[in-house]
């Protein structure tokens, strides 16, 4: 299935005073929570939709006593994930004056795995055979990933 997009009009005008148009992303149909995810990997392997659960449970507590000790944790094939701050607005004459009460935002940041084929040049993973379709085409386009294959074509070509 392709990623949706529709058209999205900036609410920041230009230099020039033209609000200019972008491509957004389209949501659709309901978050896969963990249960789901669950359920579809047990479908494939040996383990229980409950195993599974136990097993990302364990998995997402063991990543963050990681990422809190200043580690980045690389999962092969899905990605790296680092924590990540902002101090915007807060900086500081000196060296010796940074401190902690500088930080205005705390984030987990997501870095997708990636592989370089040796004829093609670099590939995300997550990323790879991604097609878009505009967003009037939701619900008349067929489910590539429904036959497990991953692959499907572009319905906007």
């Amino acid at each position: 299935m392709p990623l949706f997009y529709y058209a999205r009009q900036s609410q920041i005008a230009t230099k020039e005073g033209v609000k200019t148009w972008h491509l957004s992303l389209k949501k659709v149909g309901k978050v896969v929570d963990t249960q789901l995810l669950a359920e579809s990997i047990a479908e494939k392997s040996s383990l229980t939709p409950g195993d599974v659960q136990n097993v990302v449970r364990n998995l997402l507590s063991v990543m963050r006593v990681h990422l809190l000790n200043s580690h980045s944790v690389r999962l092969e094939g899905l990605g790296t994930f680092t924590m990540g701050i902002r101090s915007r607005g807060k900086g500081v004459d000196t060296e010796e004056k940074v401190n902690p009460n500088q930080i205005t935002s705390v984030h987990c940041r997501f870095t997708p795995e990636y592989f370089r084929p040796i004829a093609v040049g670099t590939t995300r993973a997550l990323t790879q055979g991604m097609t878009f379709a505009h967003a009037d085409l939701i619900g008349k386009v067929v489910d590539s990933n429904a036959g497990g294959d991953g692959e499907g074509e572009d319905p906007a070509a």
